[in-house]
């Protein structure tokens, strides 16, 4: 990741020749956050813990390394609570944040719509320090994709609605003291509607 990071920092100020301030494509954009299970497991019981619908705040920045490809960074934030179901019994664990970096690139499909693609970090916030948490949160590596449609509706500000989706493995301290040795795959699914700024 450091790697991609650092290739990142010396392509960028090679990318064309405008003004930066001409160059840059900003965008911040409110949404939700769909996850597959944190832990599930087959003991005696079923056992499964997930994350609710998490409202999401997204951010990102990007600069042309071609004439139809840019390289850039987007952070998102998502916020909801999570719960466990075992034996048909539903207990609140309380809150869990999520913050992610990702570094991507993007690319046109049609004169509105782009495709994007990234890896990056995520890190777990929980509340408190409990249940699978009790060790505190984790940061796991993602790999994600998604599509922008943008839509100019003034002269200075487009439209933005994106969809994305992302992988990574889930694990904690805690889980991992509870013998369970193997992550549990998470699958993200997120929509979200904005405004976007600068290159076109």
């Amino acid at each position: 990741m450091m790697r991609a990071l650092l290739a990142l920092s010396l392509l960028l100020p090679a990318a064309g020749t405008l003004p930066l301030t001409a160059q840059v494509d900003y965008n911040a954009r409110l949404g939700a956050t769909f996850a597959t299970a944190l832990v599930q497991d087959r003991i005696i019981n079923p056992i499964e813990a997930r994350q609710r619908l998490a409202p999401t705040l997204a951010l990102g920045a990007a600069l042309p390394i071609a004439s139809l490809y840019r390289a850039g960074l987007e952070a998102t934030l998502t916020t909801s609570g999570y719960r466990s179901d075992e034996s048909g019994t539903t207990t609140d664990l309380g809150t869990v944040r999520t913050g992610t970096i990702t570094l991507g690139l993007d690319g046109p499909i049609a004169s509105t719509v782009r495709w994007r693609a990234g890896v990056g970090l995520l890190r777990y916030w929980p509340s408190e320090n409990s249940g699978i948490f009790l060790r505190g949160g984790t940061t796991r590596y993602l790999a994600g994709a998604g599509l922008d449609y943008r839509r100019a509706i003034m002269s200075k500000w487009d439209l933005m609605a994106s969809l994305r989706y992302d992988f990574h493995r889930f694990t904690t301290d805690e889980l991992r003291a509870r013998g369970f040795s193997q992550s549990q795959g998470v699958q993200r699914i997120s929509a979200s509607l904005g405004l976007s700024g600068g290159a076109r």
